[in-house]
């Protein structure tokens, strides 16, 4: 009988330890973290951009990734890469005009310590860059894969947001990501 307290004790010790642990990660599984701002450089390596190239638009013909610097440091700062597919596109009409929701799969984790959800969605602003390609493909978009460079932001109001940049699902991106994520880790 004098083994109960101590037992007690350590489901009471564990329960403990089981709910700090708990409350260290957020709704998606993922860890809780302090979040940057929207602002200053970050706003270029995360730009809410769909690469020509990742649309089959080529305009820099035989463009080599792993020389690209802001891939490097897009991997390497952003909370992961993950090969995507669209699984949606959709329009919401407001009064300052169109913005896009992109809803996406994840098919595989490339880099970093903080992956979205396997489903989650982007939003594209009127003003953001992928418009333009978003009004040409439109619908056209679903079912194609992308790289996707994803990194979590706060807005003033508290909430979160998710900032991207999209670029092509190819053999020599990928390759460019798993050498930019080794690189990091030195």
């Amino acid at each position: 009988m004098p083994r109960l307290p101590l037992a007690r004790s350590a489901v009471g010790l564990s329960l403990v330890v089981l709910l700090a642990a708990c409350a260290t990660v957020d709704a998606a599984g993922n860890p809780t973290r302090p979040l940057p701002s929207y602002a200053g450089h970050t706003t270029e390596l995360f730009d809410d951009v769909i690469e020509p190239a990742a649309v089959g638009i080529s305009l820099d013909v035989g463009a080599d990734p792993r020389a690209d610097r802001r891939l490097r440091e897009r991997t390497q700062v952003g909370d992961a890469v993950v090969r995507v597919r669209v699984m949606t596109v959709t329009t919401k009409q407001e009064d300052n005009g169109s913005r896009y929701i992109i809803g996406m799969r994840t098919l595989e984790k490339l880099a970093g310590q903080f992956p979205p959800p396997d489903a989650f969605e982007i939003t594209v602003g009127r003003s953001s860059p992928a418009v333009a390609i978003l009004k040409g493909l439109d619908t056209t978009l679903v079912g194609k894969t992308f790289v996707g460079f994803v990194r979590a932001f706060v807005r003033a109001d508290g909430d979160t947001e998710l900032h991207f940049h999209l670029g092509p699902d190819s053999k020599d991106e990928i390759g460019a990501v798993k050498d930019a994520a080794a690189l990091g880790e030195l």
